[in-house]
């Protein structure tokens, strides 16, 4: 009971001051890549996190599965986090 009491005051005086554990970061361009015989559609995001690296977030458009992949260029076949992510969020956790 003790340590549910101390989180609610942490998330109660995180809300208040507004802090939050969400990674820091800022959106430094955004561009569109079409589809190609060797490549997706996707909405590009350049993100810089508050370490001064920049990263590109792809949204592809699917129907189904993950739809982010984070990559740091000129990785582009090596995805962070091993993979594709279901959410922008999950994908900026990965780099930042």
């Amino acid at each position: 009971m003790k340590k549910l009491m101390a989180l609610g005051l942490i998330a109660i005086s995180m809300a208040m001051t507004g802090t939050s554990f969400a990674a820091s970061y800022e959106v430094v361009k955004r561009f569109h890549q079409s589809a190609a015989p060797n490549r997706e559609e996707a909405d590009i995001t350049v993100i810089r996190c508050s370490t001064g690296k920049e990263y590109y977030i792809y949204g592809y458009y699917r129907s189904s599965g993950p739809r982010y992949r984070t990559i740091i260029p000129p990785y582009w076949g090596n995805p962070l986090g091993g993979g594709d992510h279901y959410t922008f969020e999950d994908a900026i956790a990965a780099a930042c």
